[in-house]
């Protein structure tokens, strides 16, 4: 572990590191008008920046102004629209930047700031919480759940589990790899 303070920079600067190790899922050719860097910090500034018409107000700002928050904040050098972000981010898989998580903990720890998230004797405390984010009646995979309604349809959906650090009186959490919710098939059932 690199003995600098942490700090957002130092984190974009371990991500872009993982990054350079993900392939691209895309196939070779002149269509690859955004890096796999910007489709996927622009994906990670809507999460940070809780804004949904963030790259959109970015994209504006650009345009009339010749600059915009994106690349000073998140080195996002062309802004790409939230559906070319989903055409290419999907098909990244998520436990490629799961080592992102273990090395800001890491960090964290190492720099004591985890300290004042100890409880009853030197204990983590770790909140969990679950959600939905995919659902369709007709698109599926094979990491899909499946629910069927009363009415007999069937439709797919992927789950998450995304646990946090937390401690009373602490505002702030820390978010730790999520886990994902994979239908698990045990001789023939589901369990």
């Amino acid at each position: 572990m690199e003995e600098q303070r942490l700090s957002f920079a130092l984190m974009l600067s371990y991500l872009n590191r993982v990054l350079e190790g993900v392939e691209d899922p895309r196939q070779p050719s002149n269509a690859r008008r955004y890096h796999l860097w910007d489709l996927v910090l622009g994906a990670f500034s809507v999460f940070y920046l809780q804004c949904p018409s963030f790259l959109e107000h970015q994209r504006q700002m650009q345009s009339r102004h010749g600059h915009n928050n994106a690349q000073r904040l998140f080195g996002v050098m062309t802004i790409p629209t939230p559906n070319q972000i989903k055409n290419v981010v999907d098909g990244v898989s998520a436990a490629l930047l799961f080592p992102v998580f273990r090395w800001v903990c890491q960090a964290l720890s190492a720099q004591g700031f985890l300290k004042a998230y100890e409880v009853l004797g030197g204990q983590i405390l770790v909140g969990l919480d679950g959600t939905e984010y995919f659902s369709s009646a007709s698109i599926h995979c094979a990491q899909c759940s499946h629910r069927t309604h009363k009415s007999g349809d069937v439709s797919y959906h992927h789950d998450v589990i995304l646990p946090v650090i937390v401690a009373p009186g602490q505002e702030q959490v820390i978010s730790l790899m999520p886990e994902f919710i994979r239908p698990a098939i045990a001789q023939g059932n589901r369990i």
